[in-house]
């Protein structure tokens, strides 16, 4: 059977998920994922058989953040079952989100299944609303820097992407991948792009791009001019990589020499329909810069998926959807109120708290969302940044979210550093490319954009932060991605607005000098 015909076939319910009623849909979501686990640790320590409506469920479990949740999860890891959820974790997934260190999320049979009933019919929707009915498709298949690992326990940490969407289409996004899957498991960081540099340029029938971060494409379609010997040379001649014989192939190598002729993607993918990839937030110019690479197909958002949960994804004109029925979501305003789904006020802002059937009870995700209106009976929910990612040099408190907003219209590679010495202030990080004069010349804008913070503001009045200045480096990409992927795979590496707090700032700098 044609394996795209596989993806066609799960429609279900009307991706991402259909409602009529969204105060029913997310109440019966809620009592059910409590009834199941209220004989858990964490269900009887907070009477989960014994709350009947929301209000019961915000007023006995109060506001979590990872590292009050982490202790359960430490428990549930050294093999202890019925902690967070009935039974043992079928995998866990070690994310090193932008805002912190490393965080073991544990899933279950049921919580996996949310995810598919969301994902699936997604998937089914871009395939079908694009006529994708042969060739190919790219997902991300990072380098395997980190060892597949386990708990004492036995129990996976981390799975292939694939897994998440269970067997049927786990096998034809396997038979239909333009890169072989053996290519994921080179360690080595090198060896693995030129393979997937080498497949890539074959794969003349490449039909769909799905991952995760533009800006990982964008540091491959930059590989095929750095190494374009090599390519040429194993498309020429053939050769080994790893323990792998990679085959001549001459009618691409025609095809490479027409791209790095004039640097038109259609000369290698023409058949390209779709690019899945983040495009909100801080990704927005990756998005953009690889939209101008490859302009013969459609890009569409990603939607706000993390390893904790789903809180969106598009539906077919690219709309960023609330998942109804995969968690209950709750809102937090600035003020410290909280709002459920059909409660919010349109245009504001908001963080997401979730409650998943994995195990996490009224979540604080950091991420930072703004409501646009209803469609269908679903709120549309534009993700702005990370809410809990901030700076406070001399007590400004800047956020990931708020500097996204400031430097929005800055082309290509920005990121806001703090500096400490010799004065306290801060640094826009550019690349030293046709981009940087645009944003120097914009420097006074943004300085002016940053004092909308009034803690901002009155620190450059006193003379505690030093004037905004710039930094720039021929591949500052480059540089942040290598320190990332040391605690998350390459292909899941966000790029923020501001540099999280879990890299030295001097260090950093150091590197891009």
């Amino acid at each position: 059977m044609n394996p795209w015909l596989t993806l066609k076939a799960f429609q279900g319910e009307k991706a991402p998920g259909s409602c009529q009623d969204l105060e029913q849909c997310q109440t019966r979501w809620l009592m059910n994922c409590l009834r199941s686990n209220q004989t858990t640790l964490f269900g009887q320590q907070h009477a989960f058989a014994d709350i009947d409506t929301i209000r019961d469920y915000q007023n006995r479990v109060p506001l979590h953040y990872y590292e009050e949740v982490s202790p359960y999860i430490t428990r549930m890891a050294s093999g202890e079952a019925d902690i967070l959820f009935m039974g043992h974790p079928t995998a866990f997934e070690q994310t090193g989100g932008s805002s912190g260190g490393v965080k073991l999320i544990p899933y279950s049979d049921n919580s996996l299944e949310d995810f598919r009933r969301t994902m699936l019919p997604w998937l089914s929707e871009l395939v079908t609303s694009h006529r994708i009915s042969s060739g190919n498709v790219y997902l991300t298949l990072s380098p395997a820097t980190r060892q597949t690992s386990a708990t004492a326990d036995g129990i996976p940490i981390g799975l292939p992407d694939t897994s998440y969407l269970g067997p049927l289409a786990g096998q034809a996004l396997m038979a239909l991948s333009a890169v072989p899957t053996w290519v994921g498991t080179i360690p080595d960081v090198e060896k693995w792009q030129l393979a997937t540099l080498y497949w890539l340029v074959r794969q003349q029938k490449l039909s769909l791009i799905s991952l995760w971060s533009p800006s990982f494409f964008l540091q491959l379609l930059e590989g095929l001019e750095e190494r374009q010997a090599e390519l040429m040379e194993l498309l020429n001649h053939g050769g080994e990589i790893t323990d792998r014989t990679l085959p001549d192939d001459k009618p691409a190598m025609a095809r490479f020499v027409r791209y790095l002729a004039d640097h038109d993607s259609l000369h290698l993918w023409p058949g390209l329909k779709v690019v899945s990839c983040w495009m909100e937030g801080n990704s927005r110019s990756f998005a953009n810069s690889l939209q101008q690479r490859l302009p013969q197909a459609h890009f569409q958002g990603k939607g706000l998926l993390a390893s904790e949960g789903v809180t969106t994804v598009p539906n077919r004109n690219g709309a960023p959807l609330l998942t109804v029925n995969s968690g209950f979501y709750e809102f937090l305003q600035e003020d410290g109120e909280v709002r459920c789904a059909w409660e919010l006020d349109k245009n504001r802002e908001y963080e997401v708290v979730l409650t998943t059937i994995g195990g996490l009870y009224r979540y604080r995700t950091g991420d930072l969302v703004r409501y646009t209106g209803m469609i269908n009976s679903l709120p549309e929910l534009h993700f702005l940044g990370r809410n809990d990612l901030t700076s406070d040099l001399v007590g400004e408190k800047l956020s990931e979210a708020f500097v996204a907003q400031c430097l929005t219209d800055i082309p290509g590679f920005h990121m806001l550093a703090p500096v400490r010495t010799p004065e306290p202030h801060y640094t826009l990080i550019v690349s030293s490319d046709d981009t940087t004069a645009r944003a120097m010349s914009r420097l006074a804008t943004i300085e002016n954009r940053l004092k909308s913070n009034p803690q901002y503001a009155y620190a450059r009045k006193l003379g505690q932060l030093g004037p905004l200045t710039a930094t720039t480096h021929p591949n500052p990409l480059r540089v942040y991605t290598a320190k990332a992927s040391m605690q998350q795979r390459l292909g899941d590496v966000k790029v923020p607005a501001l540099l999280p707090p879990t890299m030295e700032v001097e260090l950093f700098m150091e590197d891009l000098h």
